[in-house]
């Protein structure tokens, strides 16, 4: 009985660690977002003066510093949700979803997950955009750097947004 005991504990103790593995899922609240205006701005620079302002203006209102984002991922989903906007549901398999944003603009959406990582990328026929979420070694923070590409825009948008839990 004693040495049943003894063997007990440390086996308690490996599967406690594995439970409090840092894990992406989770509520995230944001803690330092960069200047996405000035990203933008640098975007749209060499674009001439007729497309600058427009395309200013779109990427504006689709790249907020979002707030707040909640990840959920099963062997079978993963869900992303941003502020108040609804979840967006992609298989964890990797395969494309088709995804309808707020605006009506249609995508294809995957998402491709690891155990520190989450890259989410959004395709149509405007290009594309890929969210990449990286977990901290502590699990303590998320780091979500977005890029978005088309061949409207003479070089890529990239920002990068933290997250704590």
């Amino acid at each position: 009985m004693r040495l049943a005991r003894l063997f007990a504990v440390p086996v308690l103790a490996v599967l406690s660690l594995a439970a409090q593995e840092p894990s992406l899922s989770g509520t995230w609240t944001q803690t330092r977002a960069d200047d996405i205006a000035a990203a933008i701005n640098t975007t749209v620079a060499d674009m001439n003066f007729i497309k600058r302002p427009i395309a200013r203006g779109r990427l504006t209102k689709v790249n907020p510093a979002y707030k707040k984002v909640m990840i959920s991922a099963t062997g079978k989903e993963v869900l992303v949700k941003f502020d108040e906007r609804e979840p967006i549901h992609m298989p964890a398999d990797g395969k494309s979803a088709p995804w309808t944003r707020e605006d009506g603009d249609k995508f294809m959406v995957a998402a491709q997950v690891s155990k520190d990582q989450l890259i989410q990328t959004f395709k149509n026929e405007d290009g594309e955009r890929t969210n990449i979420f990286k977990l901290s070694p502590d699990g303590k923070s998320l780091t979500m750097t977005a890029t978005v590409k088309s061949p409207q825009l003479p070089k890529p948008l990239t920002y990068s947004i933290n997250f704590g839990r």
